[in-house]
């Protein structure tokens, strides 16, 4: 089991303007140094321009400069923000702003204010800034959506649809949808939060679909189908819409009615056949249900009607792929290429195709061609795979150091890469000898501490493992997977079941449903020959991961307390799934004694 995190990337599989701030700005200028508020409050009092040797600028139109009377104090700050944006000098503009936005309450002040802020990417001053405008002048239906947008980013969703619902009140379009697809990364109690602001607006607006629509991807996040199955129906008696379309069927599946679900969609499909949203959900839904050709069919059919769709294309790629169909892929996914629709995957694959066909030149023109996105680490490993293969050592760690140059963002990841690359190979002393280097140069390093561990157990150094595991807790107490890496280790290859035990526990109490956490307590358990406990920790990991690790220490514990049958029964149906895990092949080999 992977109870140890994996340092690397993993390869791909196939299964998966200027908004206006109320003065005149002809560019945006960049300066190696911003003037002192003083230098810019000098001018108010009349410095010449000229004198500083700068050009002179077109003035502000009258019209862009507040109309309201306003106190001396304010008016000077407003004066100061005028001159600052006017010479580009945006970050005293918008302090001003704020400044003079708080003071006043005036909305066009907080207006001037909250559009700078939104221009200079400052989404704190922005939210103080709209605050205030919404205040000021609550019937500004722009200000309530502002409002809306920064409440949201600030991860303040409450807030948020009270403006939302002003935005409706108004007049406007009122996603109120956002806030529920948003609401699936909240924490638990503020979805509920949510949830009952949203029925207590559909009170108020019982016409609302949109609403009602929103209180069903809430409830469908929290596992309430059945409930938001209702709601979806309710709406789609009296609209069509293709985001309650795909609610329906998604309820659908969660309830195991996957045949009604897969009717339901293919009867949508039949009533829209335009609709490439539709025609791409029910595809996928075929190759969820086991049903690939039919999936490819669907594909097919879309395609027809968008020839350069880069998701269809590969998609049907895939398919053939797996289907061990080379020629028809290589076909779709030069399309990709031709078509420049994601490119660097089409180009990865072309490349694994390649490679598949022993053509180790095209394969490294394609890994060459991938940019950077998800497939550049897995294809930069590859391409050193590739030279190595030919026994071109130097050029492989040459091309790798060449692209930690070219790709400083990834330097790490390609430090692992290569010694990834050594370690697959044997080579232990060269492995240890460069990350011994580059962990030199930065000892704090938890990944590259955590690999070395890992590849000091690979080579059976467990000194190395544990002297680098001990190091990471060190730096990070709260590092669960160190704490049940180097417990783990303890009980399998110790007699140091007592420290494994404690090292464990402090990891589960960090990450409690952690399958491999959970194994990890039910072998140490073993060794300690507290059996009971150690099998149900060993169930409840088996049942939230199912692998060969797992179900080899599972059947292992419950034939030392006498449940053979049982025991034989979990490693029957592992063999099923993993017939060569060295798991179960050792396992069985100690019982039998063979």
């Amino acid at each position: 089991m992977n109870r140890f995190r994996s340092c690397l990337v993993r390869l791909p599989a196939f299964r998966a303007a200027l908004l206006c701030l109320g003065f005149v700005v002809t560019g945006c200028a960049t300066t190696t140094e911003e003037p002192s508020v003083e230098v810019l409050e000098m001018e108010l009092q009349g410095e010449d321009e000229q004198a500083t040797g700068a050009e002179p600028r077109p003035r502000p139109k009258p019209e862009d400069y507040p109309v309201a009377p306003f106190e001396g104090d304010s008016l000077y700050q407003l004066l100061v923000a005028e001159i600052a944006g006017y010479r580009s000098y945006y970050d005293i503009a918008l302090e001003k702003y704020i400044l003079a936005a708080e003071e006043t309450r005036d909305p066009g002040v907080a207006a001037r204010a909250t559009r700078m802020a939104l221009y200079l990417k400052n989404d704190d001053a922005a939210l103080r800034a709209v605050k205030i405008w919404t205040e000021a002048e609550p019937d500004n239906l722009t200000a309530h959506r502002h409002a809306v947008d920064l409440l949201l980013r600030a991860g303040l969703p409450e807030e948020a649809i009270v403006h939302m619902e002003q935005v409706k009140n108004l007049g406007g379009s009122a996603r109120f949808e956002v806030f529920a697809y948003q609401a699936a990364s909240l924490p638990a109690d503020k979805r509920l939060t949510l949830l009952a602001a949203i029925e207590e607006m559909s009170a108020r607006h019982p016409e609302d679909g949109r609403l009602k629509f929103s209180k069903a991807i809430l409830l469908q996040q929290e596992g309430l189908h059945a409930e938001a199955l209702l709601i979806a129906d309710e709406i789609l008696a009296s609209e069509e819409d293709v985001n309650v379309i795909i609610l329906k069927i998604t309820a659908l599946n969660a309830l195991g009615r996957k045949e009604q679900a897969r009717t339901f969609l293919t009867t949508q499909v039949e009533a829209m056949p335009t609709n490439r949203r539709l025609g791409l959900f029910l595809a996928r839904l075929l190759f969820e249900h086991g049903n690939p050709a039919g999936a490819q069919v669907q594909y097919e059919k879309v395609l027809e009607k968008a020839p350069n769709d880069g998701d269809v294309l590969f998609a049907l790629a895939l398919i053939a792929m797996q289907n061990e169909n080379d020629a028809e892929a290589k076909r779709y996914l030069e399309r990709m290429v031709r078509w420049n629709r994601r490119a660097g995957e089409a180009h990865y694959y072309l490349g694994s195709l390649a490679e598949r066909n022993s053509d180790a030149i095209a394969a490294l023109y394609h890994y060459r061609q991938v940019g950077n996105g998800y497939e550049y680490l897995p294809a930069q490993a590859r391409i050193g795979s590739i030279l190595v293969e030919d026994g071109l050592w130097d050029e492989a760690r040459e091309h790798l150091s060449r692209a930690r140059h070219r790709q400083p963002d990834k330097t790490q990841q390609l430090m692992l890469v290569e010694a990834e690359l050594l370690a697959d190979r044997g080579l232990e002393s060269d492995v240890f000898e460069f990350l011994d280097s580059v962990i030199a140069e930065d000892p704090g390093n938890m990944e590259l501490l955590y690999f070395r561990a890992m590849t000091g157990q690979r080579f059976g150094y467990l000194e190395i493992l544990e002297a680098d595991l001990r190091r990471i807790i060190e730096i990070d107490p709260d590092n669960a997977d160190a704490l049940n890496a180097l417990g783990y280790t303890l009980a399998d290859q110790t007699d140091r079941h007592e420290e494994a035990y404690s090292l464990i526990t402090r990891a589960l109490i960090i990450k409690p449903e952690e399958a491999a956490f959970l194994d990890s307590m039910g072998w140490v358990l073993y060794r300690l020959e507290r059996l009971s406990e150690a099998i149900d920790y060993l169930q409840r990991a088996y049942q939230l991961f199912p692998n060969d690790e797992v179900a080899a220490h599972l059947g292992e514990v419950l034939w030392k307390d006498g449940q053979r049958s049982k025991a034989k029964k979990v490693w029957k149906k592992a063999l099923e799934l993993t017939p060569e895990s060295p798991f179960l092949v050792d396992i069985l080999k100690r019982i039998s004694g063979k």
